[in-house]
C-alpha cells in the first residue's frame, strides 16, 4: 500500500480496529515498562522514566527501525503541514498521540497498523476570544495527552483541543465519551482575549476530577488567568471552582496580590539567589511591595494592557493521596515592555500547588518577579519521593525558562536547592530581579533606562524549554539548559500608532547572529549538585528527555537520537534519525512484551524553524530480538527506498527529511520561537 493510499485511509476512518482489553491494574499510578502513561512516562508523577532493561548501554547500539507511519497532511490544505509535538503514550500494546492538525490516532505498537483515528469536532468562532475561525485551519499546538481507566468506568484517552474543548474517547473503540466546553466568556475582571494555544489539563481518575487552564496572546491584549476544576463522573460536567492568577484587569482591587498571599498556606518569591518568604514579612512590607500590584493595566475603560495564563507545555502533576496539583504558569505579559504592569505581577512566571476539589491556593513560588524576559515556567512538573539532604520527603522538581532548575518541598513550596547550570552565560539584561526593590519592581524594560538594543541569554525560549527526567533508583534528574543569546530592541505598547496586542519588542530589528549551544547536565537530587556534563555544540534544545535502562536518551533539532551513559556522561550512541526531533521518546512494549522506542520526527514548521513536511512517526527497537524490525543499519532513516512491516514505504518522506539535515547542517542553530509567531 503506498503512502497516499494509507494517508487517505487514516484521515477518513474513524475506527479500523480495537485494542487489547483494559488491564486489571491502574495503569495510569504503576510505573511499569510496559507502559508510558503520560507525555513524561508515569503520569501523573511524570518522571520521563521507565524502569525498562532490555534498551541498554549495550543493546541500544543494536536499535533499528521496526516501523514508520507517515503522518496525514491537514484536512483543509495550507503551508504548515502536519507533525506531532507530543511524546506518544504507549498503554497495553496501543500508541495514542494527537497531530497538529487535530487528529487522534491509535495504533498498534507492534507494526504501526492504524486502530482506530478521530478528527476532533473544533470550532474557533466564538466572539470575543479574540480566535479565528475553523476554515483559517490554525496548526494545533499540542504538549499533553493522558489515559484514565477509572473515569466512566472506561479505558479513556484524554486530549485538550485548542478551542477550549477537552475530549475523552473510548481507547478500544475511539468512540466520543466525554466532552467538555469550558469556554471563558463573561469571566469576571476580564477585560483582554482568550487564544487557542496548548493548554494544560489534570485528570485525577480517583477523584473524579479536570483541571483547566487558559490560553492567551503575549501582547497587551491578554486576558485574565485562571484555573477551574471540572466534575468529571457526572454525565454533564459540572464546574467545581474557579481560582484567578492575577487581579482584575481594570485596577480595581489593588488588595488582590496581598489578598491572595494571605490566603495561601505558604507564599515565595524566587530573588535569583535564595527564597523571600512573604508570609513571613510585616504588614508594612508586605503592603509596600504588594499593594497595587500590576498597577491600573493602563486600563481606559474598555480593554486592559496586561494579563497572564496558565503554563502551555509539559505535563502537570497531582498527588492521589491529597488532592493537590502543582501546576506552572504563564510569564505577565506584554512580555518586554512593563510599562503596563508594574510591580512583581503574582502570580505570572509560577509553580502553584492548588487544592484540586476546593481550589484554594497551597502554596505559590514565583521563580521570576516582574518578568521582562518572557521566562515563564511552562513544561513539565515532576512529583516524587526522593532523598534530599539524607531525608526522604516529597518533592516537587521544576526547571523555567529562567535557566534554574528548582527542588521544592511538595506540602510547604519551600526551596530545598535550585540548580544554576554553570553552562549558562546569563546576560547582565537577563538578570533575576530583587522582589524587595521598588525600583526593580517598577523597572518598565530589561536594559532600562537605556533605549539601545541589548542582548537577551537565556533568550525568548528559555534557558530550560523542555522536561526533565527522574531516576528513583539513583536519586539522579536530569535536565538540558541551554545558550541562545538574542539581541533585543524594546517597542511601545500602547499609545499613538501602537496596535492593541504590542508585546513591547521591534520584531524589525535583527541584532548580531551569536552562537547558541545545549548542554546535558545530571544531578544529585540529594544535594543539587551536578553530576556530570554533556555539552552538543551549535543547536538549542526543546522536548524532553528520558532515563531507562542505564541510559540518558537526548533527541535533539539536529537529527540525532543520542544515548549517554547514566553514570558518567559519556556518549554511548548517537544516531542520525533525519530529521529534526523535537520530543522525548516514548517507552513501552508492544503485546507481545517487546520493548520499543516510539517518537515522532518533526516536520519543518513545529517551532525548529526548518523546511515545511508532513512528521512521520517511527518505533525504533533492539535488533537481537525484533521480530518486525527492519534491517540494522549506521543510519535509522536513509534516502533509500525503506518498507516497513506494514508496507508503508518511506521514500517520500525521507527526501524531505535529507533537506531538513542539510538545512540543520547550513544553519548551525536551532531557529526556536515561541508557540505562537
Amino acid at each position: 500500500m503506498g503512502v497516499a493510499a494509507v494517508v487517505f485511509l487514516l484521515a477518513s476512518s474513524s475506527s479500523l480496529g480495537s485494542i487489547r482489553a483494559s488491564p486489571s491494574a491502574d495503569p495510569q499510578t504503576s510505573q511499569s515498562s510496559a507502559n508510558w502513561i503520560g507525555p513524561d512516562g508515569n503520569y501523573p508523577f511524570n518522571w520521563d522514566y521507565s524502569p525498562q532493561t532490555a534498551i541498554n548501554l549495550t543493546s541500544v547500539n543494536d536499535l533499528g527501525l521496526k516501523w514508520l507511519y507517515p503522518l496525514p497532511g491537514p484536512r483543509i490544505p495550507n503551508t504548515l503541514g502536519s507533525s506531532v509535538i507530543v511524546t506518544p503514550i504507549i498503554v497495553q500494546g496501543a500508541v495514542y498521540y494527537i497531530t497538529s492538525s487535530d487528529l487522534l490516532i491509535a495504533q498498534d505498537a507492534s507494526d504501526g497498523a492504524l486502530l482506530w483515528s478521530k478528527n476532533l469536532s473544533l470550532d474557533y468562532d466564538y466572539p470575543g476570544l479574540g480566535v479565528l475561525p475553523e476554515s483559517a485551519n490554525l496548526q494545533g499546538h499540542y504538549h499533553a495527552i493522558w489515559y484514565t481507566t477509572l473515569v466512566r468506568g472506561l479505558p479513556l484517552v484524554w486530549v485538550a483541543g485548542d478551542n477550549y474543548t477537552v475530549f475523552a474517547f473510548n481507547a478500544a473503540s475511539g468512540a466520543e465519551a466525554l466532552k467538555l466546553d469550558y469556554l471563558p466568556v463573561d469571566v469576571p475582571g476580564n477585560h483582554g482575549y482568550y487564544d487557542p494555544g496548548g493548554k494544560q489539563v489534570v485528570v485525577d481518575q480517583g477523584r473524579g476530577i479536570l483541571t483547566v487552564t487558559t490560553s492567551d496572546s503575549e501582547g497587551t491584549d491578554a486576558g485574565r488567568g485562571f484555573f477551574e476544576g471540572w466534575n468529571v463522573t457526572a454525565n454533564s460536567p459540572t464546574l467545581l471552582w474557579r481560582t484567578f492568577l492575577m487581579p482584575p484587569q481594570d485596577g480595581s482591587d489593588p488588595l488582590w496580590s496581598i489578598n491572595s498571599v494571605q490566603n495561601a498556606s505558604y507564599a515565595w518569591v524566587f530573588n535569583g539567589t535564595a527564597q523571600v518568604n512573604l508570609k513571613a514579612l510585616s504588614n508594612s512590607t508586605l503592603y509596600g511591595m504588594l499593594y497595587g500590584d500590576w498597577g491600573s493595566f493602563g486600563f481606559n475603560g474598555t480593554q486592559s494592557y496586561a494579563g497572564m495564563d496558565g503554563g502551555w507545555g509539559g505535563s502537570d502533576a497531582y498527588d492521589p493521596q491529597t488532592g493537590i496539583i502543582y501546576v506552572g504558569t504563564g510569564q505577565p505579559s506584554p512580555d518586554w515592555n512593563a510599562t503596563t504592569r508594574p510591580g512583581l505581577d503574582l502570580w505570572s512566571s509560577s509553580v502553584l500547588a492548588i487544592d484540586e476539589t476546593t481550589g484554594k491556593l497551597v502554596w505559590a513560588f514565583q521563580t521570576s518577579p516582574h518578568d521582562l524576559s518572557d521566562y515563564d515556567c511552562s513544561w513539565s512538573v515532576m512529583l516524587a519521593n526522593v532523598t534530599v539532604d539524607g531525608q526522604i520527603q516529597k518533592v516537587v522538581m521544576k526547571g523555567c525558562k529562567n535557566g534554574y532548575f528548582y527542588a521544592l518541598n511538595a506540602a510547604t513550596g519551600k526551596m530545598l536547592w535550585y540548580f544554576d547550570a554553570p553552562s549558562i552565560a546569563r546576560a547582565p539584561a537577563s538578570a533575576i530581579l530583587d522582589p524587595t526593590n521598588r525600583a526593580d519592581m517598577t523597572k518598565p524594560w530589561a536594559n532600562y533606562p537605556s533605549t539601545k538594543p541589548y542582548v537577551q541569554n537565556p533568550c525568548h525560549s528559555g534557558g530550560i524549554e523542555s522536561d526533565p527526567a527522574y531516576d528513583p533508583v539513583n536519586n539522579v534528574a536530569v535536565v538540558v539548559t541551554y545558550n541562545c543569546p538574542l539581541s533585543d530592541s524594546i517597542a511601545p505598547t500602547i499609545g499613538p500608532g501602537v496596535p492593541y496586542g504590542s508585546f513591547g519588542l521591534d520584531l524589525s530589528y535583527s541584532g548580531p547572529s551569536l552562537p547558541w549551544n545545549t548542554t546535558v547536565w545530571a544531578i544529585n537530587v540529594d544535594t543539587g549538585k551536578p553530576l556530570w556534563q554533556y555539552p552538543i555544540p551549535d543547536i538549542g534544545f526543546r522536548g524532553g528527555v528520558d532515563v531507562s535502562g542505564g541510559l540518558v536518551l537526548v533527541p535533539a533539532a539536529d537529527g540525532y537520537l543520542r544515548a549517554l551513559d547514566e553514570q558518567n556522561g559519556q556518549l554511548v550512541m548517537q544516531r542520525n534519525i533525519g530529521a529534526a526531533l523535537c520530543t522525548e521518546p516514548a517507552i513501552g512494549q508492544d503485546i507481545a512484551g517487546q520493548e520499543e522506542l516510539v517518537f515522532p520526527v518533526c516536520n519543518g514548521n513545529d517551532d525548529q524553524g526548518l523546511p515545511v513536511a508532513n512528521g512521520v512517526m517511527i518505533a525504533l527497537t533492539p535488533m537481537s530480538v525484533a521480530t518486525n524490525a527492519t534491517t540494522s543499519t549506521t543510519s535509522v532513516v536513509m534516502t533509500s527506498y525503506v518498507t516497513t512491516s506494514s508496507g508503508i514505504s518511506s521514500a517520500a518522506f525521507f527526501s524531505v527529511a535529507a533537506v531538513a539535515v542539510v538545512f540543520m547542517a547550513a544553519t548551525g542553530v536551532l531557529a526556536a520561537r515561541r508557540r505562537r509567531p
